[in-house]
């Protein structure tokens, strides 16, 4: 009787730390606290503008900080963000496992915590994850990119943002098990080597560092997949600089400049379409849902998308904002 005594005050206690929807105000009359893992990339840039440039176009007010890949930044940014009064704060993890004490601290608060485009654990304290699908993604990339080699052997070259990171872990892995299930779906059997893989911060420079020395270790490599775009463009320049156009060059996000690549025809492929405006438009839209007082989905997946030769007129806008 003491235990479930015990059990009851303690879920009750959960069930206080935030507003319920009764009490929530308005959007416009709270704040809203966005912690960035990093904005190091034309990617997660474009969200935060994006984001920052819906909640003013409602009135809301956001502020916003970049956490540059610290994850002690980033702890000390949400510990700022409860000190000025957010209601809400969204965050876009440096780490899946860093940030769960910080959620439960928001809660605590009785600040709301969304999660935005990467994942956190689910240990976490958190009222909804918005991401795209990025397992998903990789198999759908992953499949085209075993079509385009029919029955020549893959030897593969992952460029992969950071250690720890499962989105990248997600996107990767998805596409290796996409390559050998169309494989095997198409040809009875499977026939890739993952040769190579380096880590490039999810930005191009890195991105192409990486690249040469994977290069320069594994010369027979003929495709790569980089775990976003900005490292995609990198691992190109790292090929065109020793004249290596015929290595097939894949990504992640659909940056309009890879999607001009492909429209174009060159050697970059295809990329796994994570649109960072429909993300972060989706986030704020979850929120106002949840703030309206209406039950939201613990996790909220973008629809996955491969974008290549076969589709790309349907997505290549050249003005858009990524």
């Amino acid at each position: 009787m003491r235990k479930a005594l015990v059990l009851v005050t303690l879920l009750c206690g959960l069930l206080m730390t935030v507003a319920p929807a009764a009490e929530r105000k308005p959007l416009n009359q709270q704040k809203i606290g966005l912690t960035m893992q990093t904005l190091n990339g034309a990617y997660f840039a474009a969200q935060e503008e994006t984001f920052k440039k819906l909640c003013a176009d409602k009135g809301i007010e956001a502020v916003t900080a970049d956490a540059n890949g610290d994850i002690n930044k980033q702890l000390r940014d949400i510990e700022n963000f409860i000190t000025q009064g957010c209601s809400i704060i969204v965050i876009n993890p440096v780490h899946p496992e860093g940030t769960i004490e910080a959620t439960r601290k928001c809660t605590e608060a009785g600040v709301a915590v969304f999660i935005m485009d990467n994942s956190i654990s689910p240990q976490a304290d958190y009222v909804s994850m918005i991401q795209s699908d990025n397992y998903a993604l990789g198999t759908l990339v992953g499949a085209d990119i075993a079509e385009k080699f029919g029955k020549q052997a893959i030897m593969l070259g992952f460029v992969s943002g950071n250690t720890g990171n499962t989105l990248g872990v997600a996107r990767r892995m998805g596409t290796l098990a996409g390559i050998v299930e169309y494989q095997l779906e198409n040809n009875g059997e499977a026939s890739v080597d993952i040769v190579a893989q380096g880590w490039g911060g999810w930005n191009q420079a890195d991105g192409q560092k990486a690249a040469e020395n994977m290069l320069s270790a594994a010369p027979e490599i003929n495709c790569i997949f980089a775990e976003n775009d900005d490292m995609a463009l990198g691992a190109r320049e790292a090929a065109l600089a020793i004249n290596r156009e015929d290595i097939v060059i894949t990504g992640a996000d659909g940056n309009k400049t890879v999607y001009k690549l492909i429209n174009d025809g060159t050697q970059v492929f295809a990329t796994g379409r994570n649109d960072p405006a429909e993300c972060a438009t989706k986030v704020l839209e979850t929120i106002e849902l949840w703030n309206s007082g209406a039950a939201v989905p613990k996790l909220v997946y973008l629809t996955p998308v491969s974008v290549s030769p076969k589709n790309i007129k349907q997505y290549y806008n050249p003005s858009s904002l990524f």
